[in-house]
């Protein structure tokens, strides 16, 4: 069955295409406190709601007390398998255009309408989400303030074998420099923590390596540009270990000059194409395999270290 909870519903029509998404908000939250806001993308053949009952989001919501966006893809657009364009259409994507435009008008509509803390607003997707999720970080700097990019790959869609052919580009550098470039003037240091299974054969692990390779330089250059020291190339940490019966994972970990992580990469060892650690009932059996580390408690661990405004302080140790 579909996950209950106390929803909220919303719809957004952009330039002749209609998008519906919900809104889990706790019963736990106070109306005079503002609260932070994660957006969760679904993939292809999937939905927000599906997703909801996958991810593990809305319990973790309750504990830590945050608000969490389901955005839908185009409800008419059946063409891509009910499909975010940014991995059929990267070049149609872009800041107020595409599915990344409306899922960013979204957010704003969430913001407007509940006490949100505008400097502690999140994105992540699994898949084809994954992909419109990179192209958010890009695109809209100014208003996520860290991504999650699970079983994707690198901004425009990275090397051969990881998005349908297309005419972008696929070298790590040149991602890199057209990532800042959308960027703009809003250019600032996006963290990202990424999560691939060694084993998935939809999106090939690699896809998910080059996107760790894609923002840490993407970073970079954002650093250079602001006369600050460049990440340091080595991890600041790497640990491994095994989930209770279930899956064995790697996280590395890669801080900046003052010990902050910038970037995480899980690696789920022996996981194929599903959300890592989500739900186990039948009705997420095609999405979730639960038996991975929690994606949604390592997402939000992270996430809640960074504000727009950056990290927190005193940094995190590295270790997970």
């Amino acid at each position: 069955m579909s996950p209950k909870g106390p929803y909220q519903h919303g719809r957004l029509s952009e330039r002749g295409d209609v998008y519906h998404y919900d809104v889990y908000v706790p019963s736990s939250l106070r109306a005079d406190s503002a609260v932070p806001l994660v957006v969760v993308l679904h993939g292809c053949g999937e939905t927000g709601d599906q997703v909801a009952a996958a991810s593990g989001y809305d319990r973790l919501a309750d504990q830590r007390r945050f608000m969490v966006l389901y955005p839908d893809v185009d409800a008419i657009d059946q063409g891509y398998e009910v499909c975010w364009k940014g991995i059929w259409q990267p070049r149609a994507e872009g800041r107020n255009r595409g599915d990344a435009g409306a899922i960013a008008e979204m957010t704003r509509a969430v913001i407007a309408r509940w006490h949100i803390d505008r400097s502690r607003v999140y994105v992540i997707g699994i898949s084809a989400g994954a992909f419109e999720t990179a192209i958010l970080g890009a695109e809209y700097p100014d208003l996520y303030a860290a991504i999650g990019i699970h079983s994707g790959a690198a901004y425009g869609g990275g090397e051969p074998g990881c998005l349908p052919p297309n005419e972008l580009p696929t070298n790590t550098n040149a991602l890199a420099r057209a990532a800042v470039g959308a960027m703009g003037v809003r250019a600032r240091v996006m963290p990202v923590i990424i999560f691939h299974g060694d084993e998935d054969r939809a999106i090939p692990y690699r896809c998910g390596q080059q996107a760790l390779s894609q923002w840490l330089r993407t970073d970079d250059l954002v650093l250079e540009q602001e006369h600050r020291a460049v990440l340091p190339p080595t991890p600041a940490g790497v640990s491994r270990a095994v989930v209770p019966g279930g899956h064995t994972y790697t996280v590395v970990s890669y801080a900046d000059k003052l010990g902050c992580v910038v970037a995480q990469f899980w690696t789920v060892h022996g996981m194929g194409h599903f959300w890592s650690g989500g739900a186990a009932d039948p009705y997420s059996a095609p999405y979730s395999d639960p038996r991975g580390p929690r994606a949604a408690a390592a997402s939000w661990a992270f996430f809640s270290r960074w504000s727009l405004s950056g990290p927190a302080r005193p940094c995190a140790p590295a270790k997970p």
